[in-house]
């Protein structure tokens, strides 16, 4: 069983630096080469640098980052965690975000997290298991007939699958350091330093 932190790829292309072609949702890796740490970030900046037509209005790298780190807290990071299970793969859904992780470890105090809708993705706390369903509205409690794709996450495992994601997180910041070095060297601690404060990298975990 995996949980991975993973990012919604922007549809438009990124002008001022190479982007590693994929799927929709950019996986976070934990060690990256530099064209999918530069997915990773077009997927963060973009939003911050484009028009409704998905047109550039930054002029270089250095004025995109200028213009993310300018968004404050106002930059979001759609996307979420992805939770894999042998063939059973479950996507976040949307209008939820990857700065919004540390949220699932709610469900370990009655509270289940807001997961994103179509899918409507549910984490159902069954006692033993945390049962996170890919598309249901509501789940009723202890109803072991719903149908439908979800993955059982013992409920011992689950806090040391949010600590991996903390570590891809954090060495997605080491890679991004590096990256910002060559790329946007004047930038390079601002920039690493929003990234951490916007997805809540490395903070302490609530246990």
């Amino acid at each position: 069983m995996t949980m991975t932190p993973v990012l919604e790829r922007w549809s438009g292309d990124c002008p001022f630096w190479p982007v590693a072609p994929g799927p929709h949702l950019v996986a976070v890796p934990c060690r990256a080469a530099p064209e999918q740490v530069g997915a990773v970030l077009w997927a963060l900046v973009a939003p911050a640098v484009t028009d409704d037509d998905l047109s550039a209005i930054a002029t270089s790298a250095a004025e995109a980052i200028e213009a993310y780190l300018a968004a404050g807290d106002n930059g979001y990071a759609a996307g979420g965690l992805r939770v894999s299970d042998g063939n059973v793969v479950i996507d976040p859904g949307c209008c939820v975000g990857l700065d919004e992780w540390r949220e699932w470890g709610s469900v370990l105090h009655g509270q289940p997290p807001y997961l994103g809708h179509d899918p409507d993705v549910f984490l159902e706390d069954r006692g033993a298991v945390l049962r996170l369903w890919q598309h249901v509205a509501a789940v009723p409690p202890g109803d072991a007939d719903l149908a439908g794709p979800h993955v059982d996450i013992p409920r011992a495992q689950f806090p040391g699958l949010l600590r991996g994601v903390r570590r891809d997180l954090t060495g997605l910041l080491a890679e991004l350091d590096g990256w910002a070095r060559a790329a946007v060297p004047g930038l390079a601690g601002p920039l690493v330093a929003a990234v951490d404060a916007r997805l809540a990298v490395t903070a302490p975990l609530e246990p």
